[in-house]
């Protein structure tokens, strides 16, 4: 069921977040959680509680309309294919430069049926009957030309149905193998001086396995590792593996966890080198809020 963006609500929120990050001081704003590359974060208003997830600035409203446009075809094919998407719904405005700042804003769900906190508190029963209808969805969801990023955060149990939560990447290729997606725009938060290189060299590692079930079913294991949850790696690899034709070891989920651990933790840390160079040194905002040190 769709539901009326709140936009002056919204607007006041993007004034907190300009505030946020000419100060660097994120303290007013009620973060519900960070991503790899961006945060959501909670709004509160008369007509019930959004999580809005804050996208890479757009240089141009060019940019943003295809965005708009890629996130469209990709809720469409998603839902083609049976997965029960959260609501989501796109809301942006301009900024005094001409860049346009985005939100992806959902309702807010129930945060305890966060799949990723109830794979910590339901017992062995729901476990496996979750991760057996996670790979009933993965499934049917995942081909060469449609990705899925479903580690357990991007998940909710409601009423006994998985939602499906992060969309604002849209995993979509081409018949001939070429991202959709606007990548230059999601490695804006980097350096310049090194965006392309990096793009260039870890963008294959990053994107190719949310295309292919048995790496999308790698990527959800050996993020296990990071919610503390490895301990039910071993039952989940038996019921993963009784669907694959090539089965996924114990070893390949701990070194897989450890290279995407490593990768991430040098995208962070340049960053926030990049962040201090631009408040230390070129005294100029920075234009993104980095997540704090996340335990890997």
């Amino acid at each position: 069921m769709s539901f009326t963006v709140p936009h002056a609500e919204l607007a006041q929120l993007d004034d907190q977040v300009q505030a946020a990050l000419r100060t660097m001081d994120d303290r007013a704003l009620d973060v519900l959680g960070y991503g790899e590359v961006s945060l959501v974060l909670k709004l509160s208003t008369g007509d019930g509680s959004f999580a809005c997830k804050r996208l890479p600035v757009f240089p141009d409203l060019g940019r943003f309309e295809r965005y708009a446009k890629g996130l469209r075809e990709y809720l469409r094919r998603l839902g083609d294919k049976g997965l029960d998407v959260a609501d989501t719904e796109l809301w942006h405005t301009r900024l005094p430069s001409g860049q346009i700042t985005a939100y992806c804003v959902q309702r807010e769900l129930p945060s305890h049926r966060l799949c990723s906190r109830l794979l910590h508190t339901e017992d062995d029963i729901w476990v496996k009957d979750f991760f057996s209808r996670f790979l009933d969805q993965v499934g049917r969801v995942v081909e060469p030309t449609l990705g899925l990023d479903a580690q357990a955060t991007n998940w909710m149990d409601v009423g006994g149905e998985l939602v499906y939560l992060d969309v604002t990447t849209p995993l979509m290729r081409d018949t001939r193998n070429r991202e959709q997606l606007d990548v230059r725009l999601f490695f804006s938060s980097l350096p310049w001086f090194l965006r392309d290189a990096v793009r260039v060299s870890m963008s294959k590692s990053i994107f190719d396995k949310f295309y292919d079930t048995r790496g999308v079913l790698l990527d959800f294991l050996g993020n296990l590792h990071k919610e503390r949850l490895h301990a039910l790696v071993p039952a989940f690899l038996e019921q993963a593996n009784a669907r694959l034709p090539r089965p996924i070891t114990a070893e390949e989920v701990a070194a897989y966890y450890r290279d995407d651990a490593r990768m991430w933790e040098l995208i962070q840390r340049l960053r926030q080198a990049d962040r201090f160079w631009h408040h230390r040194i070129r005294r100029r905002t920075y234009p993104f809020l980095l997540p704090p040190r996340v335990d890997r």
